[in-house]
């Protein structure tokens, strides 16, 4: 499945170019990661070095949200979360200066996982109107002077275990298009963005748990909208939301966005706990029984094993998403405080965890795959697919030839988008959690970790590291990038960072 022709090379090289050369998204970010949902931008030159005193253009205080700021021009806007307010700010994008605010009072916030957000969609603008998805609430229109245009309320979410929303609304083709994940409810819906109408809806009864975003390509007989969820890619014309092809054998969590490459798609998904290399299966019973056995010494008590040993560790800063040994028994082995394991129960019970850790609910797959087609095209159209390098939120970047891949640890991973071929695999020596999905610029590549560090690194087949970058507070929200302007979302603050300011 590597073996592909130097022509196909050629045209993979013309696709990926046009994710950074188009013009139509040369001065704006008009959306979750910019010009085309791809994080990349041939316009602007953010700086390479900053920090709280360095290159800091201005600083202002942000409720709490993990959206990522959209630009037009001169105008930007994220959301937030005020008490029981979902909150609306535009904000001037030379000074910080607060433009307008609008707060919408809810009764009810959505339920949400510690790290994620009731605010984590993130809003996005055709230059007229700036449209804003709350899962509390459902869509919402203000024009760039704060005036409310319409909204269409939505049912409150069913993601699975309370986890929350996280996807973000798109505009193609005249609609504005949103996942609302209702369990077997759960469809892609288009309104009218002049009025909130619906335009269709496009049901997805199965395979519907998904924190990612709808990605928009063209085909020869049209416009088309996609969907990544758990275990399944489905695509959809866009004239009138019907399903036409699916790609099986994904991952089961879905929380990257695909990019689209001209006729090509690139879709990453992960494991329910990331990756194998996250699990540390429990010992053999002659081990565990010595650390966890009972007085008599003939079976393992639940009970003595300490409450810090990890079974998923997701290298995330504070353990954010780890699973500890107890839990991982309690959920996945059926055990319950007082429990004791035998040598039997307790080797089929590490057996399953085991296969657990290796099988197919957690397994990270990436993959390019042709569009086009109909029904099934698994077999016919997924060009190569792998299982290694894969992160379970960021959502990759492409420069030219090659994918860039960072995971939690600070694992950056980088491969030939033609022939999948791993480029190589290395840590940035900046560890922590990785939510934030990298963007790029002017041949680099930006990834924010959650302790603050933003690197920045060369957008080559080696890596180097140019900066790492310090500004105190977490970053989950992925950055922004306008002119010579890299905009971050911290856990407080909202960044401006250019090398304009001294």
């Amino acid at each position: 499945m590597h073996a592909l022709a130097p022509r196909l090379k050629a045209t993979f090289l013309q696709l990926a170019s046009l994710i950074i050369i188009s013009p139509s998204f040369a001065s704006n970010w008009t959306g979750f990661r910019g010009p085309a949902a791809s994080g990349v931008s041939a316009t602007t030159a953010p700086p390479i070095v900053f920090g709280p005193t360095t290159h800091l253009a201005w600083k202002v205080a942000l409720p709490s949200g993990l959206s990522s700021p959209v630009i037009w021009q001169d105008v930007l806007f994220l959301t937030g979360t005020v008490e029981k307010n979902l909150a609306t700010l535009c904000l001037d994008r030379l000074t910080g200066r607060k433009l307008w605010e609008q707060l919408v009072p809810v009764e009810k916030l959505e339920r949400v996982h510690r790290e994620n957000s009731p605010a984590t969609p993130t809003p996005v603008t055709d230059g007229k109107a700036v449209y804003v998805y709350f899962g509390s609430l459902g869509l919402l229109a203000y024009d760039f002077s704060g005036k409310e245009l319409w909204r269409k309320p939505l049912p409150l979410p069913k993601t699975f275990q309370n986890q929350g929303t996280g996807t973000s609304p798109i505009l193609a083709a005249g609609k504005l298009i949103v996942f609302v994940q209702l369990g077997n409810d759960s469809h892609l819906l288009a309104v009218d963005p002049h009025n909130g109408h619906e335009l269709w809806r496009a049901p997805l009864p199965i395979h519907n748990n998904s924190y990612a975003t709808p990605v928009t390509w063209q085909e020869p007989s049209g416009g088309f909208v996609g969907m990544v969820c758990g275990a399944r890619f489905t695509a959809f014309r866009l004239t009138d939301g019907q399903e036409t092809w699916w790609i099986n054998e994904l991952g089961r969590q879905a929380c990257s966005t695909p990019i689209a490459l001209g006729d090509r798609l690139l879709i990453a998904t992960a494991g329910v706990q990331g990756e194998a290399a996250n699990i540390t299966p429990p010992p053999p019973f002659a081990e565990a029984v010595k650390l966890y056995g009972s007085t008599q010494g003939d079976t393992i008590d639940y009970d003595q094993i300490p409450p810090n040993v990890i079974f998923t560790d997701r290298q995330a800063s504070g353990g954010q998403g780890n699973m500890t040994l107890k839990n991982a028994l309690r959920f996945l082995g059926e055990a319950q405080a007082g429990a004791k394991f035998n040598r039997e129960q307790w080797e089929k019970i590490r057996a399953n965890l085991t296969s657990f850790a290796t099988g197919p609910f957690n397994q990270t797959v990436v993959l390019a795959a042709r569009t086009g087609g109909k029904n099934d095209v698994t077999s016919s159209h997924v060009i190569w697919r792998e299982t290694k390098g894969v992160p379970e939120m960021p959502s990759p970047v492409v420069w030219q030839d090659r994918a860039y891949f960072i995971r939690s640890g600070g694992f950056l991973a980088c491969r030939d988008v033609t022939t999948g071929q791993m480029i190589f695999e290395k840590r940035i020596d900046s560890p922590g959690g990785y939510y934030a999905s990298p963007v790029a610029a002017q041949g680099r590549v930006y990834v924010a970790s959650d302790r603050g560090t933003i690197t920045v690194f060369q957008a080559e087949r080696e890596l180097v590291v140019l900066a790492r970058n310090e500004i105190g507070e977490p970053i989950w929200a992925s950055p922004a990038l306008a002119q010579k302007n890299l905009y971050v979302r911290s856990s407080r603050h909202l960044w401006s960072f250019s090398d304009t300011a001294p």
